[in-house]
Protein backbone atom coordinates (compact mmCIF):
# COMPACT_ATOMS: atom_id res chain seq x y z
CA UNK A 1 0.00 0.00 0.00
CA UNK A 2 1.04 3.67 -0.74
CA UNK A 3 0.49 6.39 1.95
CA UNK A 4 0.71 9.43 1.98
CA UNK A 5 1.01 11.63 5.31
CA UNK A 6 0.57 15.22 4.94
CA UNK A 7 2.35 16.77 7.98
CA UNK A 8 5.63 15.75 9.10
CA UNK A 9 6.83 16.64 12.01
CA UNK A 10 3.77 16.79 14.60
CA UNK A 11 3.63 14.30 17.57
CA UNK A 12 0.72 12.57 15.18
CA UNK A 13 2.83 12.97 11.90
CA UNK A 14 5.74 11.35 12.99
CA UNK A 15 3.59 8.64 15.02
CA UNK A 16 1.74 7.73 12.37
CA UNK A 17 4.43 7.83 9.73
CA UNK A 18 6.37 5.45 11.88
CA UNK A 19 3.50 2.77 11.93
CA UNK A 20 2.84 2.89 8.53
CA UNK A 21 6.73 2.51 7.69
CA UNK A 22 8.54 0.66 9.80
CA UNK A 23 5.71 -1.32 11.23
CA UNK A 24 3.84 -1.95 8.17
CA UNK A 25 6.74 -1.77 5.71
CA UNK A 26 3.98 0.97 2.94
CA UNK A 27 5.57 2.93 0.32
CA UNK A 28 5.40 6.03 2.78
CA UNK A 29 5.32 9.89 1.24
CA UNK A 30 5.72 12.89 3.60
CA UNK A 31 4.64 16.22 2.66
CA UNK A 32 5.39 19.34 4.74
CA UNK A 33 8.15 22.21 5.84
CA UNK A 34 10.30 20.35 7.45
CA UNK A 35 12.12 16.90 6.09
CA UNK A 36 11.29 14.46 8.78
CA UNK A 37 14.00 14.05 11.65
CA UNK A 38 12.86 10.73 13.63
CA UNK A 39 11.53 8.36 10.86
CA UNK A 40 12.33 6.70 7.40
CA UNK A 41 10.27 7.58 4.91
CA UNK A 42 10.71 7.04 0.70
CA UNK A 43 9.64 10.46 -0.28
CA UNK A 44 10.24 13.64 1.04
CA UNK A 45 7.69 16.43 -0.54
CA UNK A 46 8.02 20.37 0.59
CA UNK A 47 5.11 21.66 0.92
CA UNK A 48 4.14 25.08 2.43
CA UNK A 49 0.37 24.27 3.14
CA UNK A 50 -0.51 27.96 3.78
CA UNK A 51 1.53 29.41 0.36
CA UNK A 52 2.23 26.21 -2.09
CA UNK A 53 -0.09 24.05 -4.33
CA UNK A 54 0.04 20.11 -3.10
CA UNK A 55 1.68 18.20 -5.79
CA UNK A 56 -1.42 16.55 -6.77
CA UNK A 57 -0.30 14.21 -9.46
CA UNK A 58 1.97 12.71 -7.02
CA UNK A 59 -0.44 12.61 -3.73
CA UNK A 60 -3.72 10.73 -5.79
CA UNK A 61 -1.19 8.14 -6.63
CA UNK A 62 -1.01 6.84 -2.99
CA UNK A 63 -4.26 4.34 -1.70
CA UNK A 64 -4.54 6.44 1.34
CA UNK A 65 -4.04 10.11 2.39
CA UNK A 66 -3.35 11.09 6.20
CA UNK A 67 -3.83 14.64 6.91
CA UNK A 68 -2.24 15.38 9.69
CA UNK A 69 -1.17 18.92 9.70
CA UNK A 70 -3.09 21.70 12.16
CA UNK A 71 -2.10 24.28 14.77
CA UNK A 72 -3.62 25.03 17.93
CA UNK A 73 -2.92 21.67 20.03
CA UNK A 74 -0.39 23.24 22.41
CA UNK A 75 -2.53 25.77 23.83
CA UNK A 76 0.83 27.10 25.63
CA UNK A 77 2.21 27.98 22.15
CA UNK A 78 -0.33 30.84 21.61
CA UNK A 79 -1.08 29.78 18.19
CA UNK A 80 -2.74 32.47 16.16
CA UNK A 81 -6.14 32.53 15.24
CA UNK A 82 -5.90 32.84 11.73
CA UNK A 83 -3.08 29.48 11.09
CA UNK A 84 -5.66 27.73 13.47
CA UNK A 85 -8.44 28.56 11.16
CA UNK A 86 -6.20 27.75 7.87
CA UNK A 87 -4.75 24.52 8.79
CA UNK A 88 -7.24 22.93 10.43
CA UNK A 89 -10.14 24.15 8.78
CA UNK A 90 -9.64 25.96 5.44
CA UNK A 91 -6.35 23.42 3.56
CA UNK A 92 -8.46 19.99 4.29
CA UNK A 93 -11.06 21.21 2.63
CA UNK A 94 -9.64 22.85 -0.06
CA UNK A 95 -7.80 18.96 0.07
CA UNK A 96 -11.27 17.20 0.04
CA UNK A 97 -12.69 19.41 -2.89
CA UNK A 98 -9.75 18.89 -5.13
CA UNK A 99 -9.72 15.16 -4.51
CA UNK A 100 -13.42 15.15 -5.61
CA UNK A 101 -12.07 17.19 -8.61
CA UNK A 102 -9.58 14.62 -9.42
CA UNK A 103 -11.76 11.66 -8.65
CA UNK A 104 -9.42 10.32 -6.08
CA UNK A 105 -10.48 6.85 -5.64
CA UNK A 106 -8.44 5.55 -2.67
CA UNK A 107 -9.18 6.54 0.84
CA UNK A 108 -8.86 10.20 2.97
CA UNK A 109 -8.13 10.07 6.89
CA UNK A 110 -8.73 13.62 8.92
CA UNK A 111 -9.09 14.34 12.52
CA UNK A 112 -11.52 15.98 14.60
CA UNK A 113 -10.86 17.13 18.37
CA UNK A 114 -13.46 15.94 21.17
CA UNK A 115 -12.76 19.86 22.22
CA UNK A 116 -15.42 20.51 19.45
CA UNK A 117 -18.08 19.43 21.91
CA UNK A 118 -17.50 22.39 23.94
CA UNK A 119 -18.54 23.78 27.24
CA UNK A 120 -20.03 21.07 28.92
CA UNK A 121 -20.50 20.21 32.35
CA UNK A 122 -22.71 16.79 32.30
CA UNK A 123 -20.43 13.79 33.42
CA UNK A 124 -23.34 12.08 32.69
CA UNK A 125 -23.05 11.92 28.78
CA UNK A 126 -20.75 10.08 26.57
CA UNK A 127 -20.98 12.02 23.03
CA UNK A 128 -22.11 10.18 20.03
CA UNK A 129 -20.83 11.48 17.00
CA UNK A 130 -24.00 13.00 15.76
CA UNK A 131 -24.08 14.90 19.15
CA UNK A 132 -20.67 16.23 18.51
CA UNK A 133 -21.34 17.18 14.91
CA UNK A 134 -24.49 19.10 15.85
CA UNK A 135 -22.97 20.58 18.98
CA UNK A 136 -24.27 23.81 19.99
CA UNK A 137 -22.91 24.58 23.22
CA UNK A 138 -20.74 27.21 23.07
CA UNK A 139 -16.95 26.76 22.59
CA UNK A 140 -14.14 28.93 24.12
CA UNK A 141 -11.07 29.36 21.79
CA UNK A 142 -10.47 29.12 18.62
CA UNK A 143 -8.75 25.61 18.13
CA UNK A 144 -12.05 23.88 19.17
CA UNK A 145 -13.96 26.05 16.38
CA UNK A 146 -11.91 25.03 13.53
CA UNK A 147 -12.32 21.58 14.29
CA UNK A 148 -15.83 21.79 14.48
CA UNK A 149 -16.14 23.41 11.85
CA UNK A 150 -14.19 20.92 9.82
CA UNK A 151 -16.59 17.91 11.49
CA UNK A 152 -19.80 19.95 9.89
CA UNK A 153 -18.11 20.30 6.71
CA UNK A 154 -17.37 16.40 6.63
CA UNK A 155 -21.02 15.34 8.10
CA UNK A 156 -21.76 16.15 4.75
CA UNK A 157 -19.37 15.79 2.35
CA UNK A 158 -20.13 13.64 -1.05
CA UNK A 159 -17.39 12.07 -2.65
CA UNK A 160 -16.03 9.16 -4.85
CA UNK A 161 -13.64 8.64 -2.56
CA UNK A 162 -13.46 6.84 0.94
CA UNK A 163 -13.18 8.95 4.09
CA UNK A 164 -13.07 8.84 7.79
CA UNK A 165 -12.82 11.12 9.77
CA UNK A 166 -11.77 10.49 13.43
CA UNK A 167 -12.95 12.55 16.30
CA UNK A 168 -10.15 12.22 19.11
CA UNK A 169 -9.35 12.71 23.08
CA UNK A 170 -6.67 13.47 24.50
CA UNK A 171 -3.54 11.37 23.17
CA UNK A 172 -0.52 9.88 25.15
CA UNK A 173 2.27 8.36 23.69
CA UNK A 174 5.76 7.06 25.46
CA UNK A 175 8.73 9.86 25.37
CA UNK A 176 6.20 12.57 24.11
CA UNK A 177 7.99 16.30 24.25
CA UNK A 178 6.37 19.50 24.08
CA UNK A 179 4.54 21.98 26.79
CA UNK A 180 1.16 19.54 27.07
CA UNK A 181 0.04 18.14 30.40
CA UNK A 182 1.77 14.63 30.66
CA UNK A 183 5.51 15.67 29.29
CA UNK A 184 5.26 18.71 32.01
CA UNK A 185 4.54 16.04 34.60
CA UNK A 186 7.06 13.84 33.73
CA UNK A 187 9.67 16.44 33.03
CA UNK A 188 9.14 17.36 36.87
CA UNK A 189 9.03 13.86 37.70
CA UNK A 190 12.86 13.57 36.13
CA UNK A 191 14.14 16.70 37.93
CA UNK A 192 12.90 14.97 41.47
CA UNK A 193 14.22 12.12 40.51
CA UNK A 194 17.92 13.56 39.66
CA UNK A 195 17.60 15.94 42.59
CA UNK A 196 17.36 19.02 40.33
CA UNK A 197 13.75 20.59 41.47
CA UNK A 198 13.04 22.54 44.31
CA UNK A 199 10.38 24.15 42.53
CA UNK A 200 6.57 22.81 42.83
CA UNK A 201 4.80 22.56 39.70
CA UNK A 202 1.31 24.18 39.23
CA UNK A 203 -1.82 22.64 38.06
CA UNK A 204 -5.38 23.83 37.53
CA UNK A 205 -8.07 22.99 39.80
CA UNK A 206 -7.81 19.47 38.04
CA UNK A 207 -12.19 18.33 38.41
CA UNK A 208 -11.83 18.14 34.80
CA UNK A 209 -13.48 14.98 33.47
CA UNK A 210 -11.05 14.13 30.13
CA UNK A 211 -10.33 10.82 27.96
CA UNK A 212 -7.19 9.44 27.38
CA UNK A 213 -5.81 6.88 24.73
CA UNK A 214 -2.59 5.48 23.85
CA UNK A 215 -1.13 6.51 19.99
CA UNK A 216 -0.30 2.85 19.71
CA UNK A 217 -3.82 2.10 19.97
CA UNK A 218 -4.93 4.79 17.58
CA UNK A 219 -3.00 3.46 15.13
CA UNK A 220 -4.72 -0.22 15.91
CA UNK A 221 -7.56 1.30 14.97
CA UNK A 222 -6.74 2.50 11.54
CA UNK A 223 -5.04 -0.81 10.44
CA UNK A 224 -8.26 -2.27 11.70
CA UNK A 225 -10.52 0.14 9.40
CA UNK A 226 -8.24 -0.10 6.74
CA UNK A 227 -8.65 -3.64 7.24
CA UNK A 228 -12.72 -3.84 7.76
CA UNK A 229 -13.12 -1.15 4.68
CA UNK A 230 -15.31 0.58 7.12
CA UNK A 231 -17.83 3.31 5.29
CA UNK A 232 -17.23 6.91 5.18
CA UNK A 233 -18.18 9.18 7.99
CA UNK A 234 -17.54 10.15 11.01
CA UNK A 235 -16.08 7.96 14.08
CA UNK A 236 -15.26 8.95 17.31
CA UNK A 237 -12.13 6.85 18.88
CA UNK A 238 -13.56 5.86 21.89
CA UNK A 239 -11.98 3.48 24.43
CA UNK A 240 -9.19 3.98 26.79
CA UNK A 241 -9.37 5.70 30.22
CA UNK A 242 -11.73 8.71 32.13
CA UNK A 243 -10.03 10.41 34.44
CA UNK A 244 -9.55 13.64 35.98
CA UNK A 245 -6.62 15.87 35.06
CA UNK A 246 -6.40 15.17 38.73
CA UNK A 247 -6.50 11.60 38.90
CA UNK A 248 -4.29 11.17 36.01
CA UNK A 249 -1.48 13.75 37.87
CA UNK A 250 -1.60 11.18 40.95
CA UNK A 251 -1.31 7.88 38.83
CA UNK A 252 1.71 9.25 36.87
CA UNK A 253 3.21 10.20 40.31
CA UNK A 254 2.54 7.12 42.19
CA UNK A 255 4.45 5.10 39.68
CA UNK A 256 7.31 7.30 40.74
CA UNK A 257 6.12 7.60 44.29
CA UNK A 258 6.07 10.47 44.27
CA UNK A 259 3.59 12.54 46.50
CA UNK A 260 0.72 14.39 45.62
CA UNK A 261 -0.33 17.54 47.28
CA UNK A 262 -3.16 19.77 47.57
CA UNK A 263 -1.18 22.77 47.07
CA UNK A 264 0.09 21.61 43.54
CA UNK A 265 -3.53 22.80 42.57
CA UNK A 266 -5.83 25.47 41.41
CA UNK A 267 -2.61 27.27 40.60
CA UNK A 268 -3.24 27.92 36.77
CA UNK A 269 -6.25 28.96 34.09
CA UNK A 270 -6.30 26.83 31.49
CA UNK A 271 -8.16 27.38 28.24
CA UNK A 272 -10.22 24.23 28.20
CA UNK A 273 -10.59 24.71 32.14
CA UNK A 274 -14.41 25.49 31.79
CA UNK A 275 -15.27 22.37 30.22
CA UNK A 276 -16.01 20.19 32.85
CA UNK A 277 -16.53 17.13 31.76
CA UNK A 278 -15.30 15.64 28.26
CA UNK A 279 -16.13 11.91 27.17
CA UNK A 280 -17.03 10.14 23.86
CA UNK A 281 -18.68 7.05 23.32
CA UNK A 282 -16.94 4.48 20.84
CA UNK A 283 -19.91 1.98 20.21
CA UNK A 284 -20.30 3.19 16.52
CA UNK A 285 -16.26 2.48 15.87
CA UNK A 286 -16.53 -0.96 17.93
CA UNK A 287 -19.07 -2.19 15.91
CA UNK A 288 -17.13 -1.77 12.64
CA UNK A 289 -13.91 -3.12 13.63
CA UNK A 290 -14.58 -4.89 16.81
CA UNK A 291 -12.24 -2.72 18.64
CA UNK A 292 -11.70 0.20 20.99
CA UNK A 293 -8.27 1.35 22.74
CA UNK A 294 -7.62 0.24 25.88
CA UNK A 295 -4.50 0.84 27.36
CA UNK A 296 -3.60 2.85 30.59
CA UNK A 297 -1.70 5.52 31.23
CA UNK A 298 0.81 3.48 32.77
CA UNK A 299 1.86 1.98 29.70
CA UNK A 300 3.96 4.90 28.26
CA UNK A 301 6.29 4.71 31.96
Amino acid sequence: MTVSIIGSNGMLSTFLSKFFKEEQNNQLHVYGIVQPKNYNFDSFTYTDLLKDEIDYNLLIQSDLIVYASGAGVEAALQTKAELMYQLNLFVPINICNKLKELEYKGKFISFGSYMEIGINSNENIQFDEKQIETSDLAVSNDYALSKRLLTRFVGNLIAPYQYWHFILPNLFVKNETGTRLIPYVLGYVNKIKSGNSTDMPSFSSGTQLRQYINLDDLCLVIKKSIECNIKSGIYNVGGGEILTIRELITRLFNFYQIDVTDEMFNKEVRRDGDIKSLKISGIKLMNEIGYLPHQKIESIL
